[in-house]
């Protein structure tokens, strides 16, 4: 529901609201005043037929006050009149009304009215008026009888007429509501919303005009402000962008080459191996008269140890290349753990530690990444864990799924990542610096053994992919870093 429809609902309620308090109010009013004037009529005419019964009884007796009450009743057709004792009223309703039970041949001076039902189940309203008789030691009474279809008709004529009121009001007030909050606040408010959506498409021409003198034409004012500042500022952020990037992509290559040359020790001790044995062969078939087939055999031996090398140095000047142009393509998380497993083996040996890589069964491991970047930040995490991890240690790595709200999102919708695990054996990280091992050039390391700045754009590089990273000491020993991927729909 949009805010002119909440505005005009909520007023219209408001105007509804009133007007059945109001209705209501008068209903009541009427209703009780109608039935009051019922009451008091039927009481007087039952107060003056009592004076008339009474002088009747005196002259004629009982026969002549039976005709009076027979012409008063005739006359009052709405009225049903007749001529009960005090003992026959009280056994009929003293059950049901405790004022008619009070009653006696004493104190019962006053004219008592009740609504009740009768031996039909039909509600009536009584009204007794009791008279006075010279000589009688019972209390005669006149009961009066009304039917209640006049009270109910009454109810039903106010009820419509209340309603017939009250919805003229209504749609009198409901369409100038209508009306004035379309032309002050909807229309306004379509314009700004309008020229809100062209400035989040980058549309920054301070062109919006809305008529008036209220506070939206202020806001319009202000919008058209806001647009001139933020094409000045764009421009500026353009050029600031330009050279940050440039930096930052500077920044990344140096820590790369800085990783290169921590490894570099490794490689050339992986190296050195098979170059011993392309010149132990070479020099066998140079001084050592060899028949054709040792020749060959040799000859094979120097060609798979020199594609070897070739390999290790292609991976290694393929990770130290600058990229200039990021490419992201479906990539299989586990092959590139294992391509950098493999450039990281020579070092994590020389430390005597195992790289150990687990993979949780029928995970989904293929991402939308760029290799380079996503084996970068594999790679300084990972020699980080083996630095820390000490002799006869083992750094692990271990992929699996997980269901989870993103950290980087406010969509609050659970999807399912991919979770890379890396943990080492060392003495865990101070509490003081697991806030700061994020921040550019912060590290606890020797000098020479880390510029500072692998974590931070490990972190940088992977919330450009859409996930992101956690740290925590591990309860028995060593650190853990976390790395979540987003998934594929229907990658596996």
């Amino acid at each position: 529901m949009n805010l002119f429809s909440k505005i005009f609902s909520s007023l219209l309620v408001g105007i509804v609201g009133l007007l059945l308090i109001v209705g209501n109010l008068h209903y009541e009013m009427q209703i009780r005043q109608f039935e009051a004037d019922l009451v008091a009529s039927t009481q007087a005419v039952g107060k003056s037929l009592a004076g008339a019964i009474g002088r009747a009884w005196m002259d004629g007796g009982a026969e002549m006050a039976s005709l009076q009450i027979a012409a008063a009743d005739e006359a009052l057709p709405e009225i049903a009149i007749r001529w009960v004792w005090l003992g026959e009223v009280k056994q009929r309703f003293g059950p049901r009304q405790p004022e008619i039970a009070d009653l006696d041949d004493q104190n019962g001076g006053r004219p008592i009215t009740f609504i009740t039902f009768d031996e039909n189940r039909k509600r009536l309203r009584y009204t007794f008026v009791p008279v006075a008789i010279p000589g009688e030691e019972r209390r005669g009474m006149l009961e009066l009888t009304q039917s209640l279809e006049a009270l109910t008709a009454f109810t039903h004529k106010t009820l419509l007429t209340i309603l017939a009121i009250s919805a003229v009001l209504l749609l009198f007030s409901g369409t100038v509501t209508y009306f004035l909050i379309y032309r002050k606040i909807r229309r306004p408010l379509e314009k700004l919303s309008s020229k809100a959506l062209e400035i989040g498409k980058g549309n920054l021409t301070a062109d919006l005009e809305i008529q008036g003198d209220d506070e939206l034409v202020q806001l319009a004012g202000i919008v058209n402000d806001m647009c001139t500042r933020l094409f000045i500022a764009q421009k500026k952020i353009h050029f600031e962008n330009l050279a940050r990037l440039k930096t930052l992509e500077q920044l990344r290559h140096t820590e790369k080459l800085s990783t290169v040359g921590q490894i570099a020790a490794g490689i050339a001790h992986e190296i050195g191996t098979p170059l011993n044995v392309v010149d132990g062969r070479a020099k066998m078939i140079i001084s050592e008269p060899l028949e054709h087939e040792e020749i060959v055999n040799c000859a094979k031996i120097i060609k798979t140890q020199a594609e070897r090398m070739t390999l290790i140095i292609r991976q290694l000047l393929d990770f130290s290349r600058k990229k200039k142009i990021v490419s992201k393509s479906h990539e299989n998380l586990v092959t590139l753990l294992k391509q950098v497993f493999h450039l990281l083996t020579p070092l994590a040996g020389k430390q005597g530690v195992e790289l150990l890589l687990r993979v949780a069964p029928e995970a989904k491991v293929r991402c939308f990444v760029d290799s380079q970047q996503i084996q970068q930040v594999f790679m300084n995490i990972i020699m980080n864990a083996i630095q820390a991890t000490p002799d006869k240690g083992v750094v692990q790595v271990e992929l699996s799924n997980i269901f989870l709200k993103s950290m980087l999102h406010t969509d609050n919708q659970v999807k399912e990542f991919l979770r890379v695990d890396i943990r080492d054996e060392g003495a865990g990280i101070p509490v003081a610096n697991l806030m700061e091992i994020f921040t550019p050039f912060f590290t606890t390391k020797s000098v020479g053994l880390g510029t500072g700045l692998g974590l931070s754009i490990a972190r940088e590089l992977l919330e450009e992919h859409g996930g992101w990273i956690e740290v925590r000491n591990r309860p028995v020993k060593g650190a853990e870093f976390t790395l979540y991927f987003k998934l594929e729909e229907t990658g596996v």
